[in-house]
């Protein structure tokens, strides 16, 4: 009995163990892009304990510090959006500033280009409070609204740029807007996330996203699609690592999202969300069948939809 006892205590444990290893091997990248390679990779108070086969020594790290971490098949098993994000965020202002530089140093500077007040395909400048209004082309409010950055306890504005995702608040009032179906900014159209989780396709479900009051630009639209991006997870996967429950659940839960394409179907007024690469290829097989991918990962290759889109739109 003694020994039938020990047996199972030592099944536990190795059971406990295995629970906590989020990967055996793999690579760490950083928020400034230093790679490390590890074995036995554990998330411990708030922080990732591995052992660096380089050195010969266990470490630890902050999470906080860490960009994205792939085992050694590349299945990634952590991605900390808010670096990714601010990241993206970053290097798009470089190039701002760079743009301003040359301009700058022009003997003539070129004069600035107004704002358009229109955007393509006839959308005036403005907030659409509804599905209707925006069908309709017409706006609820000319009301002035500034972007803001998506992450950080305190909203900046975006200044001098046309922001891929981000919060619209009122200028005069600095209030954010919520419950709203788009945005015409500078004629550029911005769908908010949970207007499009609100009017998605019906078989589009199980779709969440961390910032529902976001929002994001259309990259690319035409007479029968606009086409726009948005990091979604599914909400039943999320929902069980978060239920896995402790620091191991939270990190593996925030990790779920990823960036899919959308397309705003303005004959059947609804959004379609390429929910997989599989959801992908059965929107654009009738379409356009030289825009069906292999499916090698569970997502299709992004830069791959922006092109068959441009086929379509």
């Amino acid at each position: 009995m003694k020994q039938v006892l020990l047996l199972l205590f030592f099944i536990a444990t190795s059971y406990c163990n295995a629970q906590d290893l989020l990967a055996k091997k793999g690579t760490i990248t950083l928020a400034t892009n230093e790679k490390i390679s590890f074995e036995r990779l554990e998330l411990v108070d708030g922080h990732f304990k591995y052992f660096e086969p380089t050195t010969g020594e266990d470490k630890k790290i902050a999470i906080s510090t860490v960009k994205v971490i792939d085992d050694e098949n590349h299945k990634r098993v952590f991605t900390n959006r808010n670096i990714i994000i601010s990241t993206e965020f970053s290097q798009g202002m470089v190039i701002e500033k760079t743009k301003a530089d040359t301009i700058a140093s022009a003997k003539k500077p070129a004069p600035k280009k107004e704002d358009a007040k229109v955007a393509a395909n006839g959308y005036p400048n403005g907030i659409y409070y509804t599905k209707e209004d925006f069908i309709n082309k017409v706006p609820n409010s000319t009301a002035v609204v500034i972007p803001k950055g998506l992450v950080g306890f305190t909203k900046e504005e975006i200044v001098d740029d046309i922001p891929a995702e981000c919060y619209f608040y009122l200028k005069n009032e600095d209030k954010k807007l919520k419950r709203v179906f788009a945005v015409c900014y500078k004629g550029h159209i911005y769908f908010q996330t949970q207007a499009i989780l609100d009017n998605r396709n019906k078989t589009d479900r199980a779709q969440t996203n961390h910032f529902p009051n976001g929002f994001a630009k259309v990259i690319s639209l035409g007479e029968n699609y606009y086409y726009t991006e948005v990091s979604l997870a599914n909400k039943w996967a999320q929902g069980f690592a978060y239920g896995s429950g402790g620091a191991v659940g939270g990190a593996i839960g925030s990790s779920l999202g990823n960036h899919k394409g959308i397309v705003w179907d303005v004959k059947n007024k609804e959004f379609n969300i390429f929910k997989n690469c599989n959801d992908y290829n059965d929107f654009i097989k009738v379409l356009y069948p030289e825009g069906v991918q292999e499916c090698k990962n569970h997502q299709p290759d992004i830069v791959k939809v922006r092109e068959a889109i441009e086929k379509i739109k």
